[in-house]
């Protein structure tokens, strides 16, 4: 089945009963073009986001993947900014087959911040930004 705007509404349905007001408590990524987001809520989730050209992904998932022996530059980019943040909402802008993950944070100065982690799957188009409350792209 294609992920289209339909399909990804009701992955947004289900994301969001499980996973908004959990909190990330790990952040790895096992190949150059996947996220595995632990999220503690009630319960503990792992989400797998995949922006692979070959075969864009976003799921809940029990298994674990094996994590390089150095973490790439995105990964601990991550882990600096969202490392005990808490998902505040998730949406899907204009039907399309994006997800917007809005996640707020205490930065190095105690003060809270937003940032947004936003998954397009659009076949080879696919990708995973990372942006500040202003949607400038954080690298």
């Amino acid at each position: 089945m294609a992920f289209d705007g339909f399909v990804i509404s009701n992955l947004l349905y289900e994301l969001k009963e499980k996973l908004v007001g959990g909190r990330i408590m790990k952040i790895s990524q096992p190949e150059k073009d996947e996220l595995v987001l632990t999220i503690k809520n009630y319960d503990q989730y792992k989400l797998f986001l995949s922006a692979s050209a070959g075969l864009p992904l976003i799921y809940l998932t029990e298994q674990s993947k094996q994590n390089p022996l150095n973490a790439p530059n995105f990964c601990m980019l991550l882990r600096k900014h969202l490392n005990s943040a808490r998902i505040l909402s998730i949406t899907q802008p204009d039907f399309e087959r994006i997800l917007q993950f809005e996640i707020e944070h205490l930065d190095e100065m105690g003060d809270l911040r937003k940032k947004y982690l936003i998954v397009e799957i659009m076949g080879k188009h696919s990708n995973i930004i990372f942006c500040d409350e202003e949607f400038t792209v954080v690298d």
